[in-house]
């Protein structure tokens, strides 16, 4: 299972607000994170 899916679903889980926005900010950041990376080795490769 990806690690984006895990924390997609461990958001759904939880029932505290704080924590959800905490969790979803998390999967924007690493899914941010793997576009990043992917342009910069797409760019290397170049």
């Amino acid at each position: 299972m990806k690690k984006s899916s895990l924390i997609g679903i461990a958001s759904a889980l939880v029932k505290s607000r704080k924590l959800k926005l905490i969790f979803v900010g998390a999967q924007f950041a690493y899914l941010g994170y793997q576009l990043v990376r992917k342009r910069k080795q797409k760019k290397l490769d170049e």
